[in-house]
């Protein structure tokens, strides 16, 4: 739950709470939905590429310090921002 909740705000900061838009959706009707779709496929991808301090070899949580903080924020921003760029969307 705290992963979540700092994946949607490091999305929120780095992406500048812009709205995302898709030019090669023709009826505007589905664009919510189907930006619906995107961001949850989007997140789930981010959530298994990007991975968090030694907790993803079994170890024990390292200590967090800013910097940990802020590149783990930054490379999750980065995966989502590509993977919604990757599927046509833009802000």
């Amino acid at each position: 739950m705290k992963k979540m909740i700092l994946l949607f705000a490091t999305m929120a900061i780095f992406g500048g709470c812009g709205s995302w838009h898709n030019p090669n959706i023709v009826d505007p009707s589905k664009e919510k939905e189907i930006l619906a779709q995107d961001k949850d496929f989007c997140t789930k991808l981010t959530k298994q590429n990007v991975p968090v301090g030694a907790q993803t070899d079994g170890a024990p949580p390292e200590p967090t310090t800013y910097e940990a903080v802020f590149s783990d924020d930054y490379a999750s921003a980065k995966t989502f921002d590509e993977c919604m760029k990757g599927r046509g969307w833009q802000k």
